[in-house]
């Protein structure tokens, strides 16, 4: 049973009238109606007798209006006993990721977390994938936004789905000759240079570029390979070649790039998750996975 429900029933007991009960509540008499019959449906009971002015309380609304009040008194309690709780959670959280993630969905992610746990600190670190994955098993980072490569048949780490990330596109100057297409064909673009993250750090980024292109019919020529995300932009800003990558415009729109969506059908797996040592006890990684739950980033 909704509380919200049983919140309203005990306003309506109390002013034995819709119309003054609803203006307590701020809510129309008409909304306050539907949520007493509501309730009403779902016990399968009558619980007022309505009168042209007045309401008055059946046998049924006078059993269920005294354990309602008891209800919302320990529903009350348990909510202060919880912030209680959290207010006094206290420790350090290490978290790692790569970029651009700190741009987007990280901070409001973290003020979010220590609104609730404001004990909490909390510290970054920015790697590239390979870098990432080896701070997570040697202990360095307590949590990670990573992918599952080099995880799957690892017991030591446990793992939960992440929904971050898009589908890649493709990244050119504002010059290029297909900068005010809409779309564009990876075939497209096969007689171009290409610039990419470093295979030795984002193997799992450059092997899926390559395969992507391989199944447009072409092999990449791939003439510069970039150590950051900023400068593998830099790199496509300044002419050097393209990129595959996904939409970042919203963050990186005062560079001379265009993000443009790939026409092509492909099935692009996507092996985004958060991940933690089994064995780290640190309280506040449960408490953030929690969190991450509630925003739906699990």
């Amino acid at each position: 049973m909704d509380t919200e429900l049983l919140r309203y029933f005990v306003a309506v007991a109390e002013y034995s009238n819709f119309s003054e009960a609803a203006k307590q509540l701020y809510i129309t008499p008409s909304t306050l109606c539907r949520h007493i019959a509501q309730l009403e449906q779902q016990l399968d009971v009558q619980l007022f007798v309505r009168t042209t002015r007045k309401v008055k309380l059946t046998a049924a609304g006078l059993t269920l209006r005294d354990e309602a009040r008891e209800i919302m008194i320990r529903t009350e309690a348990a909510i202060c006993k919880t912030r209680q709780t959290a207010a006094e959670v206290s420790g350090i959280l290490h978290i790692g990721f790569m970029s651009p993630f700190e741009k987007r969905e990280l901070p409001l992610l973290v003020k979010r977390f220590r609104n609730n746990y404001p004990k909490s600190i909390i510290r970054f670190d920015s790697f590239g994938r390979r870098s990432l994955n080896e701070a997570l098993l040697i202990g360095k980072l307590d949590v990670a936004f990573t992918a599952l490569q080099d995880f799957e048949q690892r017991a030591e780490i446990s793992w939960k789905a992440s929904h971050y990330g898009c589908p890649p596109g493709v990244v050119l100057p504002v010059d290029h000759p297909l900068a005010r297409r809409k779309f564009v064909k990876l075939a497209d673009l096969s007689k171009e240079p290409f610039v990419t993250l470093t295979r030795s750090e984002f193997s799992m980024e450059y092997d899926l570029m390559q395969r992507m292109c391989k199944v447009s019919g072409f092999i990449p020529n791939v003439v510069a390979q970039a150590h950051s995300l900023d400068t593998l932009l830099l790199m496509v800003e300044t002419g050097i070649g393209i990129a595959i990558y996904p939409d970042l415009s919203d963050i990186y729109a005062n560079m001379a790039v265009k993000f443009i969506p790939l026409k092509d059908n492909l099935e692009i797996e996507c092996n985004n998750v958060v991940a933690w040592k089994t064995t780290n006890a640190n309280p506040l990684i449960p408490l953030f996975l929690d969190m991450l739950c509630q925003e739906k980033v699990l």
